[in-house]
């Protein structure tokens, strides 16, 4: 009987000895900060069609966007629709981008827009100033966090790219239910063409001559440049 008692001991104390030994294995916690990944697209850039310089003969004016930092031009970027939008911002940003408009024509101006994905629109609105020559209406697609926006009017005076008129809109004008980006010969509610005239309303105008005129469009005037 003593003899099977040492035996039990012995036993367990073994088994007690197997488990002290086992060591722990620690696995540390796995990040949940992961490269973003960046889903790429075709970048859109639009053209126009016109005679800016008076001269009677058609000229093309076309949209760039340009990289400072690789000094390539970028032909692709994030797809707006499957990235967030603070990644297009940082990714633009990172590129120092720059949004331009040029010719066909050599030595002609360069008219530079400053940061941007790109453009809503660019439109030829043809010559409401009398001066023979084509003025071009444009929004600019701004890397920030408001939907309020400005169109903008520009001619080529002294050859120069100048701006004649600016006023505000507001982005869901350009709200789409096609799976394709429409291409934008007007900017509904704000910038449009009426009867053969082109007309207008200010999105940031909040106050009016009389109460008549309040939330209608302008016949849109501007001055003459050489």
């Amino acid at each position: 009987m003593k003899q099977t008692f040492c035996i039990t001991l012995l036993i367990l104390a073994l088994l007690s000895c197997n488990r002290n030994s086992k060591k722990k294995v620690y696995h540390p916690p796995i990040s949940a900060n992961k490269d973003t990944v960046i889903k790429l697209t075709k970048l859109q850039k639009l053209f126009v069609v016109g005679d800016f310089d008076g001269n009677g003969k058609q000229d093309t004016l076309f949209q760039h966007n340009f990289s400072k930092q690789t000094q390539t031009e970028i032909e692709k970027s994030p797809d707006v629709f499957q990235n967030d939008w603070d990644n297009v911002v940082k990714w633009f940003d990172n590129q120092d981008s720059d949004l331009y408009l040029t010719t066909n024509k050599s030595n002609s101006d360069t008219l530079h827009l400053g940061a941007g994905q790109g453009l809503y629109c660019l439109i030829n609105i043809g010559d409401n100033n009398d001066d023979h020559k084509d003025e071009i209406a444009l929004v600019i697609d701004k890397l920030d966090f408001s939907r309020v926006n400005n169109c903008e009017i520009y001619s080529l005076c002294n050859k120069k790219w100048t701006e004649l008129k600016h006023f505000g809109i507001h982005e869901g004008s350009f709200d789409f239910n096609n799976e394709k980006v429409p291409v934008f010969d007007k900017i509904k509610d704000f910038l449009e063409k009426q009867n053969g005239k082109w007309v207008y309303r200010d999105y940031l105008q909040d106050t009016y001559e009389n109460e008549s005129e309040a939330g209608k469009m302008k016949k849109l005037k501007l001055k003459k440049c050489n």
